[in-house]
């Protein structure tokens, strides 16, 4: 347990100042669920890479194999990680918008790319060409520090360039969960 309790005090620092960073904003922020993906793969890599590495330099000169000596704490801890990527990759998360303006964003991106939309309970179905997209909202009850939180979810169409034209439109429409340098000449 105790080879772990760095990497996980270094994901939470991590995660701490990314969260000072977005929820210091006045404006409304778009926060991708691939970016944590992202964020937990490298750290998987970098979790393992010492024992991988390590491994190899004994191994080094000599015939036999070596098997990778992992912690088993890092191991529990790398799973977590590749388990909440999984579930969060494909979950946007919106900061400090109502549901409502997020519904009225959304759809000003449809009629802007002309893409027809039902409503159904909980979001809205669309055709993207022959290939149909859903898009579910889902307001959280809970506030993060006074931010209030709205999930986006698209689903299906995913080789539509009309759905990907939907989900990018959307997407400017919103400050991302990284900083943006800004360069001024």
């Amino acid at each position: 347990m105790r080879p772990v309790l760095p990497w996980i005090a270094g994901y939470v620092a991590i995660l701490l100042g990314w969260a000072t960073i977005v929820l210091r904003r006045s404006e409304p922020t778009l926060w991708k669920g691939r970016s944590l993906v992202a964020l937990n793969l490298a750290f998987v890599a970098i979790s393992i890479a010492p024992a991988i590495l390590e491994t190899r330099n004994v191994a080094l000169g000599m015939d036999e194999a070596f098997p990778v000596l992992v912690p088993p704490g890092i191991i529990a801890f790398d799973l977590i990680l590749l388990l909440v990527a999984v579930v969060l990759g494909r979950t946007w998360l919106l900061l400090g918008v109502s549901h409502a303006d997020t519904n009225r964003v959304l759809e000003r991106c449809f009629k802007q790319t002309r893409a027809p939309s039902t409503v159904r309970k909980g979001g809205y179905t669309v055709q993207c060409g022959n290939a149909e997209m859903t898009v579910t909202i889902e307001p959280f009850s809970m506030t993060l520090m006074g931010v209030r939180l709205v999930g986006v979810r698209f689903t299906g169409a995913r080789r539509s360039k009309k759905a990907a034209l939907v989900r990018k439109l959307f997407g400017k429409q919103y400050h991302g969960s990284f900083p943006t340098p800004r360069f001024r000449a």
